[in-house]
C-alpha cells in the first residue's frame, strides 16, 4: 500500500452522528486503542442480524393477520410503517455507501460485489427494501471484516488485521446509525400502533396478542440497544476519545429504553381515545424539532454535500434541500428521543428535549385519565400504564444524570491523533 506523509488516523467530524474514518493511512502506525476481535463482538454481530430478522418477521405476520381478519386499515398501516421507513433507510444507505467510496480510495467493493451493488445501484434497491436488507447487508459486510481480522490476527499478521479492524470500524458505525433510524421510524411508529390497537381492541384472543406483545417487547430491547450500541461505536471510531465503558453502555441502555418505553406509552394510550389529535401533536412536534435541528444543520449539510465541491464552496439549492429533507427525517426520530446532529456538549440540550417530552408525556396521560370510559378505568391496566407512562421516563431521565455525571468519559484520550 502506497505511504501517506501523514501516518495518523484521521478522523473529521462531518456529522455528530457521522465521524468519518480516513482509511487511506499506513495501518501499521495506526495508534488504535484496542484492535482486537474477540468472540463476544462476533456474537453481538451474528445476535444484531438475526434479531433485526425475527423483528420483521413479526410485523410481517402481523399486517398478514391483519389481513386475514379482514381489518384493511390495519393492515395498511402496518404495512406503511413496514416499508416506507425501509425506503428511507435504503437511501441513507445509499448515501453512506457513496461517502465511503469517495472518501476512502483504499476501499475495495470487489469483495463484497452483491453487497456493493444492492447498496449503490437504484434497481437493487427495490429488492433491498422489499426484503428489508439494508442493515442485514451492513452487518454482514461488518461481520465479515470482523472475522477477517480475527483470522490475520491469529495467523499474527499485525498490518492485515488492523486494515480489516478499521473497516469494520466504519461499518459498524454506519450500521449502528442505521439501526438507529430502522428502530424510530419503523419500530417506534410500529408499536404505538400496535398498542393502539391493542387499547381500543382488548379482547380475550390469547394467539393474537401474543404476537403483538411479542413484537412490542422485542422492539422496545431493539431500541434501547441500538442507541446504547450506536454512542459505544461513535466512540471507537474517534481516536482522540475514551471508549465507553461497561457500566456506561449499561447506563446508556436504561436511559433510552426507559424513557422510550414511557414516550411509546404515553403516545399510545392517547392514540387510543384521540388518534386524529394525537397525529396532529406529533407533526407539531415534530416540526419543531426539525426547524430546531435546521437552525444548527452544520454537519447536516457536509453529510448532503457533493464530496468534489471544494469546502469553501457555498452548498447548491439541491443539497440545501436535501439537507432539509434529512433534518425532517431525523425530526421524526426526535419524536422520541433526542439525536445529536454535531459533535460538542449535548447535557444541556438532552435536558431541554426531555423537559418537553416529560411535559407532553403528563398532558397526555392527564387526558387519559380524565377522558377514559368507566369500561376502560375499571380495567386492570389503567393504573398499571399511568405508572409505566411517568416511571421508566423519570429512571430513564436519573440513568441519564448518573451517565453524565459519573461516566461518561469526558477526558481525551492520552494518545490523541491529528484530527
Amino acid at each position: 500500500m502506497e505511504l501517506q506523509s501523514n501516518k495518523h488516523l484521521r478522523t473529521k467530524q462531518v456529522i455528530g452522528i457521522f465521524p468519518v474514518l480516513d482509511l487511506n493511512v499506513d495501518d501499521v502506525d495506526v495508534p488504535l486503542k484496542n484492535p482486537t476481535i474477540t468472540y463476544l463482538d462476533i456474537f453481538f454481530l451474528v445476535s444484531s442480524i438475526l434479531t433485526h430478522i425475527v423483528d420483521m418477521a413479526i410485523d410481517i405476520n402481523l399486517a398478514i393477520r391483519y389481513l386475514l381478519h379482514n381489518r384493511i386499515i390495519y393492515f395498511t398501516w402496518t404495512t406503511v410503517f413496514i416499508f416506507l421507513p425501509s425506503f428511507i433507510n435504503c437511501i441513507i444507505s445509499r448515501r453512506m455507501q457513496q461517502q465511503d467510496d469517495k472518501k476512502n480510495e483504499t476501499t475495495n467493493p470487489s469483495k463484497f460485489n452483491c453487497v456493493h451493488a444492492m447498496l449503490t445501484k437504484k434497481l437493487c434497491c427495490i429488492v433491498v427494501v422489499i426484503f428489508q436488507l439494508a442493515p442485514v447487508l451492513r452487518y454482514y459486510r461488518t461481520l465479515k471484516y470482523a472475522l477477517n481480522a480475527y483470522k490475520y490476527e491469529k495467523q499474527g499478521d499485525r498490518t492485515v488485521q488492523k486494515r480489516y479492524y478499521l473497516k469494520m470500524l466504519k461499518e459498524d458505525q454506519d450500521v449502528a446509525l442505521l439501526r438507529v433510524s430502522e428502530c424510530f421510524l419503523e419500530a417506534a411508529p410500529q408499536q404505538i400502533l400496535q398498542l393502539t390497537i391493542l387499547l381500543k381492541h382488548y379482547h380475550n384472543d390469547i394467539n393474537f396478542e401474543s404476537i403483538v406483545v411479542a413484537s412490542i417487547v422485542s422492539s422496545l430491547g431493539s431500541m434501547g440497544w441500538a442507541m446504547a450500541s450506536y454512542h459505544r461505536s461513535i466512540r471507537l471510531v474517534q481516536q482522540d476519545k475514551l471508549n465507553i465503558g461497561n457500566t456506561g453502555t449499561v447506563l446508556q441502555f436504561l436511559w433510552h429504553f426507559c424513557t422510550t418505553v414511557s414516550r411509546i406509552l404515553s403516545l399510545s394510550v392517547l392514540a387510543s381515545l384521540w388518534p386524529l389529535y394525537t397525529a396532529i401533536g406529533c407533526i407539531f412536534h415534530w416540526i419543531c424539532m426539525t426547524i430546531w435541528i435546521i437552525i444548527d444543520s452544520r454537519g447536516i449539510l457536509e453529510f448532503c454535500k457533493d464530496s468534489n465541491q471544494a469546502p469553501h464552496c457555498s452548498p447548491k439549492i439541491k443539497e440545501r434541500v436535501y439537507s432539509i429533507l434529512f433534518s425532517m427525517v431525523i425530526g421524526v426520530i426526535h419524536v422520541f428521543i433526542y439525536l445529536k446532529t454535531v459533535d460538542g456538549n449535548t447535557f444541556l440540550k438532552h435536558v431541554l428535549f426531555y423537559v418537553i417530552c416529560f411535559i407532553e408525556n403528563l398532558i397526555a396521560i392527564a387526558i387519559w385519565l380524565y377522558t377514559s370510559s368507566d369500561e376502560v378505568k375499571n380495567a386492570w391496566y389503567f393504573n398499571v400504564l399511568i405508572v409505566f407512562c411517568i416511571v421508566p421516563f423519570l429512571l430513564g431521565v436519573t440513568a441519564m444524570i448518573v451517565y453524565y455525571g459519573i461516566f461518561h468519559p469526558s477526558l481525551k484520550h492520552q494518545n490523541c491523533v491529528n484530527i
